[in-house]
Order: C-alpha cells, then structure tokens, then sequence
C-alpha cells in the first residue's frame, strides 16, 4: 500500500479515529483547566447486551506526554464495562468506541467518576442513552461538534490550480479565507449551547492551525502532487501564529488538537528549534522565544512550560530514549515539584522499562528468496508455534493504536507458543521505522516494494492494518483488514493453540 498524502491521513485519523473538540477563546461556565496527575473512572452499560458487540475501546490524549492512549475492556454478559484510565489534567474529552461502531464523546476527570449507559444503532453508531457525571457539554452539543468537523473537514478546497501557482504569502491569506468559510459551513443550521459553539469553534481553529497552515510543504504537495519546485518557507511565513491565542489556558481542553500543535510547532524547520537533550530549560527557552515571541505575541505563560514538556515527550515518544541525569535536574530545577515534572518522571519510569525489553525486538534480514516463497520462508523459522503477523507502517494511526490494544493480548499469552511477526515496507522511512519498533516487541520485516506490493496483491489486502494468523503447523488460519478488536483477535489465536 502506498503511502497516503497528508490530507487522506489527516482526514482518517482525525474523524474516523476520534474527533476532539477545545477551547480557543475563555468561555463562561468552563473550568480553568489544571494540569494535574490523576486517575479517570468510567462504569458503563450497553442497554443492548445482546449486541455483537463484545469489547469497548476508550480513546483520548495526554497532553504533558503527548502520549495518544487506546484503552480496551470486555463487555461483561449483562452489557457492564469499566474502564480506569491514568489522565494529566483536571478534565479530558475521550471517546468510546468498539470495532466497527462509531465513537461517542466523553468528558474524563479524575475528581468525579462518570457514568454512562450506552446502545448501538442501525446505522453502526453507538449513542448515549444517559449519562452522569458530565459537566460542560451536552449531549446535544457533543453529535453537533462531531458534525460540524464532518462538515469542516469535507469543505471545497476551493481553485486548486490557483492555489498550485500561489507563493507562500498567498497561500496562506487564502487558507486563512478559507477556514472561516470552512467554519461558517460547518457550523450553519446546527444549534450549539454557548459553551458547545465556542468549544467547537476552537477546536476547529486549532485543528486548521496545525493541520492546515504550519505544514505548507506537505499541503501543496498534497494538492499539487505535479509541482516539483515548493518554495521553502521562511519565518514571515507565520505570522499568522498570533491570531490564535495560544497562551489560552483553556486549550488544555483540547487534548487532541493542542498536543498536536506542540509536537509540530518542535518540529517547523524556520523555528530551527534543537533538541532539548541536556540543555538547561531556561538556555533552552531563551533561543525558541527569540524565534516565536514576535510571532505568537507573547514571551511568558503556560504555553512555553507545554513547548518544554513536548519537547520531553519527543524524547520519549520519537528517541524512545530515557532522561539523562542532567535532564532530570534540570526539570526539577524548572518545574520544583509540579505536576509537569511529576509527569515527566513518572513517563520516564516507563522508558525506562520499555529500554529492558528491548531483548525482545528482533529485526530480521529479509530472506533471500522470491516474492513468491518470501511469507513460507518467514512462517517457517518459526515451527511449532502460532505466527501473527502484522502488515504495518510508522505513519498509519490505527496501525499504532492496534499495537497498543493488542498489548494486554501478548501479556496474557507470553508463556504460549505464539510469535508476532511485524512486515513494513519503504514507505516507513528506515530511520523512523528503526526508532519505532524499540516499543514493538516482536520479530521485524523490512521488505521492498516488490515484495509489499506482491503480499498486497496476493492476500488482497486493500489497506493497512492487516493481519495474517497461522496455526503451529504453518497453516494459514485468519487474514483480515482492521483490527478486531482484543476479543476477536485472542479467540482466534487461543483456538490454535496447543
């Protein structure tokens, strides 16, 4: 499978995943959102138990770590769920979902647990049938905002071959047009509470902020794939930052858009922002803020403290690299005993014990022979054991979110004699695919286009993930596309075993 432009991706991993909706200017009624450490309850029901469904999935982001989380439980018989979920802020917006059924909003806070009580319609959706515990959105405003963002992210993207011909200035004063005829439609004919309209307005100046503007490159090329001479940006390019109010404290509301915005705010090559590595925080801040401060408006505030701890959480999430001694001095010198600092060595901890697996991370050569013996090669190191194998890449969202899911699997069966086996292709730039699978244990494949696109052609795969299940004996069991659920997947591979 090739590698889908931008856009397709964006589009996939925003709406189809998990739709977050924040804060971009104050709103009345809202908290003051804090950052602090904390542990989220949600007790559910399905009022349907009889549903095919058998497993529900929680989905929503960290903010500190930038960390995107899939949470898995079962569906017990009389339809009840539970999740316990670690969160980094007073309130989060989640999503609950299952396989094949769409998601629905949630609000997550470690003061009050949530109650919720959930059915699957016919058109493949779950709703809510009641709640309890939410506090700031209604139900209303929740299928409102996932419909807005429908609508904002299917927008007319206007003259693209006028667009093609634009230097960057014009570029972005038309995207900067655009965007609020985006908004405009998006938002017509649907009734918001105040707080509902404003907390998806906001969201959607955000999402068009990191999605839209700051990767200039990558949208032209998406939309102009024949133009082979895009203009490298210089710093005058974004002054359009300080329209978008970053400092607001209320976009810590906005897990989803806002973590995003950090993560590619570090990595605009004009900003020539470094890596934190063992520089001390104020050094470190001194050299960003002569860039940014002209163009976001300000040089203090909270959204300088995020900028440092996503600067960690790049470490951790790219590097899958540990703090160094002289790092965690300086973020206790930085942050004293604050919650920021609680979080990033309490994410540290963690690295720290994915590093001692790292023994279980074996990257492969690729076996000599043709395209056509090329999977029997693979299947056959491994005798007399179960083989999953996972068609893969670095960039493809619900790939990674399935690898988390399928965790607690690979736990639970870590004594068996089951191997997982995980097939990428150069679509997955080497460098990245190398740092990547330091956090998959299992057996590595890097193949060549040839050979992807034969595996793709043969097992009639038409996207990724997709999976191939063979039992002790080297025979193929299961092959499907998108992940089933933990459910579904630990059936199929504990009915072959021995």
């Amino acid at each position: 499978m090739n590698k889908p432009s931008f856009f397709k991706y964006l589009f996939f991993f925003v709406f189809c995943i998990i739709p977050f909706f924040c804060s971009y200017a104050q709103v009345s009624g809202f908290p003051e959102p804090q950052i602090n450490a904390g542990i989220a309850k949600v007790y559910g029901k399905l009022n349907d138990p009889s549903s095919q469904i058998s497993s529900l999935i929680l989905e929503f982001s960290n903010l500190v770590t930038a960390d995107r989380s899939y949470i898995d439980t079962k569906k017990e018989k009389d339809g009840s769920f539970y999740f316990e979920v670690p969160i980094e802020c007073s309130t989060v917006i989640g999503a609950i979902s299952s396989p094949g059924f769409g998601g629905v909003l949630i609000e997550l806070s470690s003061e009050k647990p949530i109650n919720v009580e959930l059915r699957a319609n016919s058109t493949g959706n779950l709703e809510i049938d009641s709640i309890s515990g939410s506090k700031y959105l209604s139900n209303q405003d929740k299928i409102n905002c996932a419909v807005a963002l429908n609508r904002f992210l299917g927008y007319n993207n206007g003259n693209i071959e006028l667009m093609c011909k634009m230097t960057p200035e014009e570029f972005v004063n038309n995207e900067m047009d655009l965007m609020q005829k985006r908004i405009d439609y998006a938002m017509k004919d649907y009734y918001f509470s105040e707080q509902g309209k404003t907390y998806a307005l906001n969201e959607l100046h955000l999402l068009y902020l990191w999605g839209w503007l700051l990767p200039y490159k990558e949208r032209v090329e998406s939309l102009c794939p024949d133009r082979n001479n895009v203009q490298v940006t210089d710093i005058h390019y974004y002054t359009f930052l300080k329209s978008f109010n970053l400092n607001n404290s209320q976009n810590l509301l906005c897990y989803y858009s806002y973590s995003n915005l950090m993560q590619r705010l570090l990595t605009v090559k004009a900003f020539n922002i470094p890596p934190i590595s063992d520089t001390p925080i104020e050094k470190w801040l001194n050299n960003v803020k002569a860039t940014l401060r002209d163009l976001v408006g300000f040089d203090t505030g909270q959204f300088y403290d995020l900028l440092v701890a996503n600067a960690y959480a790049k470490q951790f999430n790219d590097e899958v690299t540990h703090l160094s001694d002289k790092q965690k001095d300086n973020i206790k010198e930085y942050f004293g005993d604050g919650e920021i600092a609680k979080i990033l060595l309490r994410k540290n901890e963690e690295i720290i014990k994915m590093a001692a697996r790292k023994s279980k991370v074996v990257v492969n050569e690729t076996p000599k022979v043709s395209k056509e013996k090329l999977m029997t090669a693979i299947i056959s190191k491994y005798k007399d054991k179960v083989v999953v194998v996972d068609f893969w890449a670095t960039w493809c969202g619900p790939c990674l979110e399935a690898m988390q899911l399928i965790g607690t699997i690979k736990n639970q069966l870590k004594d068996k004699d089951i191997v997982f086996v995980y097939i990428t292709n150069g679509s997955s730039p080497e460098k990245t695919w190398n740092k990547k699978i330091l956090s998959i244990p299992g057996e590595h494949y890097y193949v060549s286009a040839k050979e992807w696109e034969y595996f793709k052609e043969s097992f009639g795969f038409k996207g990724i993930p997709s999976y191939l299940i063979y039992d002790s004996n080297g025979n193929l069991k299961n092959q499907f596309t998108g992940y089933p659920g933990n459910e579904k997947m630990r059936e199929m591979i504990e009915r072959l075993l021995p």
